[in-house]
């Protein structure tokens, strides 16, 4: 009797958890079998969300379900520069309906013609044999339009700048004063694009670091200069730097500089965001109401001439106009 008894208490508790574990397992087997009924439908309770008026002049926020409303119709102010410019009469795109290059041989011929007579008119006349002065920014291994204008106008005396030592001073040292350094809105080191020497027959230009020189110090310190009657700009993209030294009021006036006339080269080709440069100073120039210029040249994509004549100071109307 004992012995059933103690076989009785050892079996009791090992078939309570057998029959425990026997439920445990069927509930796991009923949740995984109930998991993936695909005929189970979960169902989400929803809400219906109304969207408020915006106001006028609300900022709008683009992560605030709303997003940005656009105007229609909204009047856009421009420029009243650009209604002038509407109503100029249209071009006779007739004409060249090809893109023409510039013939170069028929325009220096033209120009000849029209100057040789002028020069012919004052020759002899002792009056009007002033002195002149020329400065050239940029020789670029050529001086012979220098050396054509030495030989029509003896009494100029020329000064020349640039970077690129030979065979720059070899050339120009021949009639002007040559000065080896680049010219720039601040003293120091610049990266401007030169012709090296080793460059000159295959005429290939490359990007370097060279010494620069303020535009004004170099005229008003170095030279002494409050007139200068004939200037000409060719360096490469590096005219950007000083632009706006000639708006009414900039540093030329605040050294008291008068340039009579000057050709300048536009080079947005080499340095792209010269355009914007380039379209204030035209814009800024007709404001100033001081230089006219005659119609740009395109002598390649992204590099223009054009010849400004100054008509506000009565010295240089006086000695090239009247």
């Amino acid at each position: 009797m004992k012995t059933y008894i103690r076989l009785r208490e050892n079996f009791l508790p090992s078939s309570a958890n057998t029959l425990f574990f026997t439920v445990l397992l069927f509930f796991i087997l009923l949740f995984v079998l109930s998991s993936n009924d695909p005929k189970k439908v979960l169902v989400v309770e929803t809400e219906t969300v109304t969207l408020e008026k915006v106001e006028v002049g609300h900022v709008w926020d683009t992560l605030d379900g709303i997003g940005y409303h656009f105007e229609e119709n909204k009047k856009v102010v421009m420029d009243p520069r650009f209604e002038k410019l509407q109503k100029l009469p249209d071009c006779d795109l007739t004409v060249d309906k090809k893109l023409s290059r510039v013939d170069t041989l028929r325009l220096m011929d033209t120009f000849q013609k029209c100057i040789n007579p002028i020069v012919e008119r004052w020759r002899d006349n002792v009056d009007a044999k002033e002195d002149n002065i020329m400065v050239t920014l940029g020789v670029g291994h050529d001086t012979m339009a220098e050396e054509k204008l030495n030989r029509t106008l003896p009494n100029t005396y020329f000064y020349g700048a640039d970077p690129i030592i030979e065979p720059n001073r070899q050339l120009y040292s021949a009639f002007g004063k040559f000065f080896p350094f680049a010219i720039g809105r601040e003293p120091g080191f610049t990266k401007f694009r030169v012709l090296p020497n080793q460059n000159q027959k295959t005429r290939t230009y490359e990007f370097q670091d060279v010494t620069t020189i303020p535009l004004t110090y170099f005229l008003s310190d170095i030279l002494k200069l409050k007139r200068i009657d004939i200037a000409w700009i060719d360096i490469e993209g590096g005219e950007f730097e000083f632009l706006y030294q000639f708006y009414r009021g900039g540093l030329l006036d605040q050294k008291d500089i008068t340039i009579c006339q000057f050709n300048l080269e536009i080079h947005s080709k080499f340095h792209p965001p010269g355009a914007q440069v380039f379209h204030d100073f035209v814009f800024q120039i007709l404001d100033d109401k001081r230089y006219v210029f005659l119609k740009p040249t395109r002598t390649e994509p992204g590099v223009h001439r054009m010849f400004f004549i100054n008509l506000e100071n009565l010295e240089c109307v006086r000695k090239f106009l009247q």
